[in-house]
């Protein structure tokens, strides 16, 4: 079992144990109320069980209090990210609380020997202790929970109160089969927390996997849908990045230097227009292509594609200046309108894609970059969709795109 799955499941174990605690305590305050309201309302010779405070308080106070530091105690272990109970003090824990009616059992028997406590409603309290040893996860314990409160009921019903009848060997055997019970419901429990958490690490790695080769919001999008994404229309921006005269760039350089420097440029890349809610859908050696509304929607996908552009311009001239990444110049060009997105190939290899004019439109604006001597180029369509009161365009009217029908009107914005 690795590292990461048995970290998730102690975790899961400690709000279980903390859970069960709660429930406890809150269980016990009910009941010393109830307690309370009796001694007030009633006359001791209408009760059986006597006034005293061992008979009305002791119990549930003494519960409440030991609840209470264990309650404490497994919050304090969640705040400073401890996540394992050792193995020996949740065996003490049991013990002490299946162990608490036995006490007080014998604290009222002392002080009324006529009593038989045995007898009352009171002998229930085991149940609800090897009830809720099911929270905690553990067969071994609900087992050792029931063993221990049917042993305690057959030593009080011996010596105590020197008898032991069927009635007596009924709720032995009830108490002991509640555990066993118990303890096979944590089991079944815990193999399905077990599972779920197997899975949820399994889908991890897999969208961890993909998110190495593809975008992780493509990669979350395929495995929602079992791997499939149904082909549709979407409102899109496309970025087209290139960088200027990396053929030359490379002359001279070993791989190594021209993957380190790929890598340092992507990752500003990367970051930039991630916080833009743009994904990197293709990696291209000397550039990349970024969407911006697709697969997952945009309000105004150009809005979000001009505004990431304009500050990698500038994440990029910082990293120049910081000695990050050698010199390097860009040119992006981008343009927005509708496409078709979704998988295309056959069942043995399927490719999440993009297509439509927008993206041929696009990677002919960035190429216009060389001719205009311009960093940042816009198509008209994105223009007519973003708020330009910010930015300072300078437009080229209609320019013919190689390869197009019919000219195009160009600004550049940078």
């Amino acid at each position: 079992m690795n590292n990461t799955f048995q970290h998730r499941l102690n975790e899961e174990l400690l709000y279980s144990e903390r859970k069960r605690a709660l429930i406890l305590l809150i269980i016990f305050v009910i009941a010393m109320c109830f307690r309370t309201a009796d001694y007030l309302l009633t006359d001791a010779d209408q009760t059986m069980m006597p006034k005293t405070f061992s008979g009305i308080w002791l119990f549930p106070l003494t519960v409440i209090f030991f609840e209470l530091i264990s309650y404490l105690y497994i919050s304090k272990m969640i705040r400073d990210k401890r996540t394992k109970i050792p193995k020996y003090k949740r065996f003490v824990n049991t013990a002490i609380e299946i162990s608490l009616p036995s006490l007080v059992i014998m604290v009222v028997a002392r002080q009324y020997p006529s009593f038989d406590i045995l007898q009352s409603p009171a002998v229930m309290i085991y149940f609800i202790f090897i009830i809720l040893s099911t929270l905690r996860l553990d067969i071994v314990l609900s087992l050792f929970c029931g063993s221990i409160a049917s042993l305690s009921y057959v030593l009080i019903s011996i010596f105590i109160y020197n008898h032991f009848n069927s009635v007596d060997g009924a709720r032995v055997f009830i108490l002991f089969f509640s555990g066993i019970a118990s303890g096979l419901v944590a089991k079944q429990i815990r193999g399905s927390i077990n599972n779920s958490l197997k899975e949820a690490e399994k889908r991890q790695k897999v969208e961890n996997l993909f998110g190495q080769q593809i975008s992780m919001e493509v990669a979350e999008k395929i495995l929602e849908n079992d791997g499939k994404i149904e082909s549709r229309r979407m409102n899109v921006a496309i970025m087209f990045i290139d960088i200027r005269n990396f053929t030359n760039f490379a002359v001279g350089k070993n791989p190594e230097e021209i993957v380190r420097y790929q890598n340092a440029f992507f990752k500003i890349v990367l970051d930039t227009v991630t916080k833009h809610n743009g994904i990197v859908h293709q990696f291209l050696g000397d550039g990349c292509m970024v969407t911006f509304g697709a697969p997952i929607d945009l309000k105004n996908p150009s809005q979000n594609a001009v505004f990431a552009s304009i500050i990698l311009l500038k994440a990029i001239q910082d990293a120049v200046k910081n000695g990050d990444i050698e010199e390097t110049k860009i040119g992006i060009g981008i343009h927005t309108g509708e496409v078709v997105t979704g998988n295309i190939g056959n069942a043995e290899r399927q490719q999440y894609s993009i297509t439509g004019s927008v993206v041929i439109l696009a990677s002919r604006i960035e190429q216009l970059n060389k001719q205009f001597g311009s960093q940042l180029l816009v198509s008209e369509d994105v223009m007519q969709s973003i708020s330009q009161a910010d930015l300072d365009a300078t437009s080229f009217g209609s320019v013919a795109l190689k390869g197009w029908h019919k000219p195009i009107s160009i600004y550049k914005l940078v």
